[in-house]
């Protein structure tokens, strides 16, 4: 995975920084007034308006390049919010009954606690290890002891600083379009599933 350039992480965004979460849900509406739902995403997604002032045009070519090393919004990267709060049930990933080691969408993590089909595991080696910030692009990992069975999602509660995969919001953009929206608007970015 690639992270979104150094200028930008290490940069705190303008306050408010904007975050918004979506779910996806059906509803069948019927001619006597009920409605029945049904939850298409087991697990929500966000999008983030990253906006910076101060950002130089030189700083705006680096992401443009970014931005074209990422086709648009064709290929992900990883973001790192830029604070720390508390999270409850972020996805980690889904046991195919081999794999082990998964990156885990926090970075410098505490209080945490993983689950694996709802169940609660034990760390230190009993179920798992913590690696802090041992993962992709600094992320924090954990490595289970046996491998988590095929289709059971793993969440993890923590407090710490939460990892997004994004994409870019649009396709089609220009050099001007995208430094006017760092510093004025800001960059839409369409958060997906963690991997």
């Amino acid at each position: 995975m690639t992270l979104l350039p150094d200028f930008l992480t290490g940069v705190r965004p303008n306050n408010p920084f904007s975050e918004s979460i979506e779910f996806r849900t059906l509803v069948s509406e019927y001619e006597d007034g009920s409605a029945v739902s049904k939850q298409k995403w087991l697990f929500p997604k966000r999008a983030f308006q990253l906006k910076y002032t101060k950002r130089t045009v030189a700083a705006g070519r680096t992401l443009w390049q970014f931005y074209l090393s990422r086709k648009g919004k064709h290929l992900p990267f990883n973001v790192f919010l830029p604070f720390a709060s508390e999270y409850v049930g972020e996805y980690v990933g889904t046991g195919d009954g081999a794999t082990t080691i998964y990156n885990l969408p926090c970075k410098l993590a505490s209080g945490y606690t993983v689950y694996v089909g709802g169940a609660a595991k034990a760390s230190g080696g009993v179920d798992y290890t913590f690696t802090a910030m041992g993962g992709e692009d600094g992320a924090d990992k954990i490595t289970f002891v046996s491998a988590p069975a095929a289709g059971q999602h793993i969440t993890i509660d923590f407090s710490g600083i939460l990892k997004v995969r994004c994409k870019f919001g649009e396709d089609i953009m220009s050099f001007e379009t995208l430094y006017n929206r760092l510093v004025s608007t800001g960059l839409t970015l369409k958060g997906q599933l963690n991997a």
